[in-house]
């Protein structure tokens, strides 16, 4: 991302950003939350790539099974959760000061192996950033893969809030090598999954529209032998949440690596997309999840091949050391 802005925009967006997880961060969180509010009102009324972006995504994951009434409606939930989100950001660790609050409710804990490395997937949906700090606080160790924006000071912004007990933060640009390291010795990982990636992709089917998604939850357990499970922090009202933990998801390993990492990585979106459709107004449809990216096609094509290559290597190995 670094250079993608200029410095103009990137000071005026960090400047703004500080100022609003400072005002939010000293006033109660009810009011914050009510400040969030209002920007997501202002925000959808007034910038037109809102709805443009929003419409355009609800359009292609729903086409005329739903209205467009009921579109709308779900657009406006959506911006009014990013509100919220952005709101509840600088009071997480305030929050979980103490424990986990009553107001949380935890699900499916017992179904994660606490003594055995994980692959914690989640999405752009409810309060996404509450999972790893309460799954921290739950006792789980976590390593996130973090992803880097332009500005420095807007990494250390953030950091300073995502910081927390039981959590190992992890730069994006170097996560592979890192993150096997730490599920090796038994940390779990967290991942955002959802969203449309510009490298380190493969073709999957979303909403019944193909598109790419991110090859990591389903390489990380190919490579280290871990499951994946599906976690999500659903918004019951402002102020009441459910963390859930669902069942490992069932991956296969055929021994085709590109093959099974390719339906790996489907099952895995296949499982973000059940979330999705539960609590469709939690989601964050303002990303382009459906975006073409004709490199992609092009990389994944040359894997395939490799694979291929590597495939039939093998098999005239076998042949000659039998023959």
């Amino acid at each position: 991302m670094a250079g993608r802005r200029n410095p103009a925009v990137r000071n005026t967006l960090y400047l703004l950003t500080r100022a609003f997880f400072s005002l939010t961060r000293i006033v109660p969180l009810p009011l914050a939350r009510g400040l969030g509010i209002g920007l997501a009102a202002v925000a959808y009324h007034c910038l037109p790539r809102v709805k443009r972006v929003g419409r355009a995504n609800l359009e292609l994951a729903y086409g005329d099974t739903l209205t467009g009434a009921e579109k709308r409606r779900i657009l406006r939930e959506s911006v009014r959760n990013l509100g919220l989100v952005a709101a509840e950001f600088s009071h997480l660790p305030g929050m979980l000061a103490h424990g986990i609050p009553p107001r949380i409710q935890v699900k499916g804990l017992d179904l994660v192996d606490s003594a055995r490395g994980a692959i914690l997937m989640g999405a752009h949906h409810g309060n996404w950033e509450l999972m790893l700090p309460l799954t921290g606080r739950l006792g789980l160790k976590v390593a996130a893969v973090v992803r880097d924006f332009d500005d420095p000071r807007m990494n250390t912004l953030v950091s300073q809030v995502r910081s927390v007990p039981g959590v190992t933060l992890i730069s994006k640009k170097k996560a592979m090598a890192s993150l096997l390291s730490e599920i090796r010795s038994g940390s779990s990982i967290g991942l955002l999954a959802d969203q449309n990636p510009r490298e380190n992709a493969a073709p999957v089917t979303f909403f019944g529209r193909q598109t790419w998604a991110s090859i990591g939850p389903a390489l990380l357990a190919m490579r280290a032998g871990a499951p994946v499970h599906p976690v999500a922090v659903t918004r019951i009202d402002h102020s009441r949440y459910v963390l859930e933990f669902f069942p490992a998801l069932e991956l296969v390993r055929s021994g085709n690596f590109i093959q099974d990492l390719q339906e790996n990585t489907q099952r895995c979106q296949d499982a973000i997309e059940t979330l999705v459709r539960a609590c469709p107004g939690q989601w964050l449809w303002l990303h382009r999840r459906w975006k073409p990216r004709a490199h992609l096609a092009q990389v994944w094509e040359a894997r395939e091949k490799k694979e291929a290559s590597r495939r039939h290597a093998e098999a005239s190995a076998d042949k000659s050391s039998s023959s």
